[in-house]
């Protein structure tokens, strides 16, 4: 398997700049993915890699040798697709072997890569079965032996779990990633689904616009996100997000938010509110940060020495199973979501007070957008 880099790689049809100055890199044994809404560009890099487009400008490289020169065949990439892309008239042993069977490669050393991979992925009591009667689960397995029955340097996944539903889709992701590792496979996985991509990756590169918005694990992107975008993207329910005003007096710090007022100690901000060079910026809380009481007057510490919760009133309740997920409406109108254990004691328009610590809010440039910076610790 390939280390694989991508150095400052453009992809440019006519005027339109669909890849933008992506530098990556997916070192040996890591499932790299490609996350982000239709159009970013994901799909366009993972062409390039795949060597079906041409780079506009840059370079690809496995293990340091360019790759971009040679064609397709050439470069030892194996493809998982979305839509299976079998022959539906072969058994499914027949469609892994397809592969080796065009290279030519001995029957005996073909017969035990494939009895191999038939115990690797569970397909043993549907090896001699035509595809055709076969589920999508199965049809997805079958296509990853067929993949890999040849011994890629590099396995590219294209949304390879859409046409799955609910069941089928968790558990084949847990199965590829258990393959991945157990396989010590290089491979880059292209996806929309933000669930996919976490539970599967190793670590995620989030793309908007044909740009690279952030790359880490998934935990890294969710804790602290390098922009508004990516603060958005990530997390379901998605984070609450609020333009504010900051006021100073004296030891506090005010942010205001249509009539909405929070303070916080200026000791606590002031790393955040030094690097604004205005008094806008834009708050995000998740709504599993948000702390919920029943409006009985309970109170929760914010900075230590002082306490300050919001009234709300409960405007829609969405349950979940093992949570509730809360809109919340406060007396200024302003719209908090909350994620609280489920099932819970509310109802709408049950009266709550809501508070959150300091160390749960992250703090962007409403200008650029840019996170200031990693968040405060709970005070």
């Amino acid at each position: 398997m390939a280390t694989v880099d991508f150095n400052r790689i453009w992809k440019r049809y006519g005027d339109v700049e669909a890849v933008k100055d992506v530098s990556l890199n997916c070192p040996q044994g890591e499932m790299l993915a490609l996350l982000g809404p239709s159009g970013c560009g994901k799909s366009s890099i993972l062409k390039m890699v795949a060597g079906v487009e041409e780079i506009s400008e840059g370079e690809i490289t496995f293990d340091a040798k360019p790759v971009s020169h040679l064609p397709p065949g050439a470069r030892n990439i194996a493809m998982v697709f979305e839509d299976y892309a079998l022959y539906p008239h072969m058994t499914a042993a027949e469609n892994i072997a397809f592969p080796l069977k065009v290279r030519g490669v001995p029957r005996r050393e073909a017969a035990k890569r494939i009895d191999g991979l038939i115990d690797m992925l569970s397909l043993d009591d549907v090896r001699d079965q035509r595809v055709s009667g076969l589920s999508g689960g199965a049809q997805q397995r079958i296509s990853i032996g067929r993949a890999l029955v040849r011994d890629p340097e590099l396995v590219l996944f294209d949304e390879p779990l859409s046409h799955l539903d609910g069941d089928q889709k968790v558990q084949l992701r847990s199965e590829i990633k258990r393959l991945q590792q157990t396989a010590n496979l290089t491979s880059i996985l292209v996806t929309h689904d933000q669930s996919e991509a976490i539970a599967m990756a190793d670590r995620v590169a989030v793309m908007n616009n044909g740009v690279l918005q952030q790359v880490g694990s998934p935990h890294d992107l969710y804790e602290t996100p390098a922009n508004l975008f990516v603060a958005n993207f990530i997390g379901e329910p998605p984070m609450n997000l609020y333009e504010v005003t900051v006021h100073q007096t004296g030891n506090r710090i005010i942010l205001r938010h249509d009539g909405l007022a929070i303070d916080f100690a200026a000791d606590v901000l002031g790393r955040f509110v030094s690097g604004l060079g205005s008094d806008a910026a834009t708050i995000g809380i998740r709504p599993e940060d948000v702390r919920v009481s029943a409006g009985h007057g309970q109170t929760y510490a914010t900075d230590g020495d002082a306490a300050a919760t919001i009234p709300a009133r409960v405007d829609y309740i969405e349950p979940r199973g093992d949570s509730d997920v809360l809109t919340l409406k406060t007396d200024s109108g302003a719209i908090v979501v909350a994620e609280v254990d489920g099932p819970s004691e509310y109802v709408i328009g049950s009266p709550t007070e809501i508070s959150v610590s300091v160390g749960k809010v992250h703090f962007f440039s409403t200008e650029t957008g840019n996170a200031l910076g990693r968040r405060g610790g709970d005070a």
